[in-house]
């Protein structure tokens, strides 16, 4: 798949890990009717939002790891190195899973102009490097687990189907950008 493929699977992706009740997921699933998402709406509250013992699962990196903030600032790091700045609305979020998506978006739409670019593979080599730190540190990790206890939790749902196909396809795009000799000019 190339970069500018990977780049709207990306957005895809963020979209539907983000919660719907505050973005609409139908422009990555156009099918879905307003049925569906009113139920979507209420699988997503059971299984990530806040109840009195916390999130079933959480879809923040910091929360999955005890509240370490040193997980969010190294986001925060990595998005402020590549000029990604995320609005009022997201700001107390940073490490959320559809952010981290987002910016991998992001990644890959730099990376599919540098190579359009006159440098072509020389250019896009820092963004390839950048993907792929960032999935093997935030990503790749994290959402095997995510999607292990959503088919747990919540088995045969929507969202036990998302996010193990968003896992695979994250998983697969991180062996991708492990491959010898990617993201390093000859």
């Amino acid at each position: 798949m190339d970069a500018a493929a990977r780049s709207r699977a990306y957005a895809a992706c963020s979209l539907l890990a983000a919660s719907p009740h505050e973005q609409d997921p139908r422009p990555a699933s156009p099918l879905l009717a307003d049925a569906e998402l009113a139920t979507l709406r209420r699988e997503y509250s059971a299984l990530f939002e806040v109840g009195d013992a916390g999130p079933p699962l959480p879809l923040r990196a910091s929360a999955r790891e005890g509240g370490r903030a040193s997980v969010r600032e190294e986001v925060v790091r990595f998005y402020e190195h590549f000029h990604y700045t995320l609005d009022e609305r997201h700001a107390w979020q940073p490490d959320h899973l559809s952010v981290q998506l987002e910016f991998m978006q992001l990644l890959c739409a730099r990376e599919a102009q540098a190579l359009a670019s006159d440098d072509g593979a020389e250019a896009a080599a820092p963004w390839q490097r950048a993907q792929a730190d960032f999935v093997q540190r935030h990503l790749a990790p994290w959402l095997p687990e995510l999607a292990a206890g959503v088919a747990r939790i919540s088995p045969g749902s929507a969202y036990a189907e998302v996010f193990a196909a968003l896992s695979d396809f994250v998983l697969e795009d991180a062996a991708r950008l492990q491959a010898p000799g990617f993201g390093r000019c000859l």
